[in-house]
């Protein structure tokens, strides 16, 4: 049987972004589950994609599989061809499993065979499979009944719910702490109660050779999981990883023990004149703990391609079994209320009719090109200015309105159009993914060449093919136009690659 040209054929596309995927509490077998996406085009079918992050099929493996729901579509079978992926923003396929032909039933579940190592999305590629701690997963559905194509684009986010607590412990007689001791140490809460309990200790070797030990119990009742790391500062300001732990509870067991990578007798070493750690025989360890405590909230818009506005309705926090609390909505009101406002800020971004204050740590988050500007000793950094003449004052605020609060309003598409080519310059990913799918929804015959101009400009191969399919399907309505007469003078080689495509259809 002939494998189906899937760059061809219309599909449903569905993204799924998981935030704080590392603080998953889940085990082997265990299961995180995307929103539900309906396919109106596929007899009304609901579908959700599954993610087991310890593996189901394969220990020591991510496993992937595709779920129709039991719904009420009136098809007791669908016949599709899937492809499920994690890939980058950019649109680059770090990895990939296609089925070509699968009828699906009400219910079933397709456990996809391939798998990905754990160690290589959590240790050894982990900043290129989990930049900002968040996994980009996507499922692409074909239809394989010789009927209409389903051109549809759903975004969705799920987050993980965690709080950060960093402190420092100082064991001021460490020098003299025997075997038979134990040092304490209590995290409460704002209202005074217990969240958290260490306990070290030295066990085992030799005198000034014993193996240090803590005890970590944890006494919050919605802990799922635990990251604890420690460290210890040497005379020379450098942090050394004295060890890191990862508990997943099951019911009430809540108390594990970290060994530390350092003995005693290491933490104790004197050279040159000097101790390497302890200062007055006295000992600082910096804890961090981030605790999952379930979901956090859960996202889901819909884009259809080619229809005249967008529409999206505000984003519902749907709930899913736990306690949900969009704590993320102050977070954003308050930054938001530091955009463009000359209240601690440290840069000025200076456009061609105005000058614009800035905070270099929200930039420089939220963009590797502004990273690097205020990291690195550039003239930007020096003078206190970053001149953005080449983009006008609305795709500016734009811009930063998204960097501070991560919103974006429904825009005409000359706007999405500007700020898409900001995103690009400036690598700010998830706005650029965004404003791509804007395109994608307002594409129409008198803006489709300059979409795909746009898109063969900036190397977006999945915005060119949906420009070029959308201006095939409207043949003559565009080819007679003077916008395509203006794209084959600004590029005839992307016109004539259109045009043979049209070609290869007919």
């Amino acid at each position: 049987m002939a494998t189906p040209n899937y760059d061809n054929e219309s599909t449903c596309t569905f993204l799924w972004k998981i935030e704080n995927f590392n603080y998953l509490w889940l085990k082997r077998s265990q299961y995180i589950e995307s929103p539900v996406f309906v396919v109106d085009e596929l007899e009304n079918s609901q579908w959700v994609m599954l993610l087991y992050p310890r593996g189901n099929v394969f220990a020591e493996c991510i496993n992937f599989s595709l779920q129709r729901k039991n719904d009420g579509s009136s098809e007791e079978d669908i016949d599709v061809s899937f492809e499920l992926a994690f890939f980058l923003e950019n649109g680059k396929i770090l990895w990939s499993s296609r089925q070509q032909k699968h009828g699906f039933s009400k219910g079933e579940i397709y456990e996809c065979l391939d798998a990905i190592s754990q160690n290589e999305v959590f240790v050894r590629d982990k900043s290129v499979y989990l930049p900002l701690n968040t996994l980009t997963a996507r499922c692409k559905i074909w239809r394989c009944d010789g009927k209409v194509g389903v051109d549809k684009y759903f975004l969705a986010e799920t987050r993980v719910a965690v709080q950060r607590r960093s402190f420092q412990w100082k064991l001021k007689n460490f020098d003299t702490i025997g075997c038979y001791e134990t040092e304490h140490l209590v995290i409460r809460s704002i209202t005074n109660e217990i969240l958290m309990k260490f306990e070290l200790y030295l066990s085992g070797g030799q005198l000034g050779k014993e193996v240090i030990n803590i005890d970590i119990h944890v006494f919050y009742l919605n802990a799922k999981f635990l990251f604890f790391q420690t460290f210890a500062s040497n005379c020379d300001g450098e942090m050394i990883n004295c060890g890191m732990k990862e508990i997943i509870w099951e019911g009430c067991n809540k108390k594990e023990t970290l060994t530390l990578h350092l003995s005693k007798n290491q933490l104790q070493g004197y050279e040159h004149n000097r101790f390497l750690y302890l200062k007055n025989g006295a000992l600082t360890l910096y804890c961090e703990c981030i605790l999952s405590t379930g979901i956090a909230s859960e996202i889901i818009e819909t884009v259809d391609s080619g229809i005249p506005s967008l529409n999206i309705a505000p984003p519902a926090v749907r709930n899913v079994g736990v306690h949900l609390v969009d704590d993320a909505t102050s977070l954003r009101e308050d930054l938001g209320s530091l955009c463009s406002r000359d209240v601690l800020s440290d840069m000025k971004l200076r456009t061609n009719t105005d000058t614009i204050p800035v905070h270099t740590q929200i930039l420089g988050a939220r963009s590797s090109v502004f990273g690097a500007m205020f990291v690195n000793d550039m003239k930007e950094k020096t003078k206190g200015c970053v001149d953005v003449t080449d983009l006008d004052d609305d795709t500016v605020r734009l811009m930063l309105l998204y960097m501070y609060t991560d919103k974006l309003e429904d825009l005409p598409w000359e706007n999405a159009f500007q700020l898409y080519k900001a995103s690009d310059k400036y690598d700010i990913a998830s706005l650029r993914s965004k404003c791509n799918a804007i395109l994608q929804a307002k594409l129409s015959p008198t803006n489709a060449c300059q979409i795909l101009n746009l898109a063969n400009l900036h190397k977006d191969e999945e915005l060119k093919k949906t420009s070029q399919k959308y201006i095939l399907m409207q043949g003559e309505t565009v080819f007679s136009s003077e916008e395509w007469k203006l794209l084959m003078k600004a590029n005839i080689h992307l016109a004539a690659e259109t045009m043979h495509l049209k070609w290869n259809k007919d």
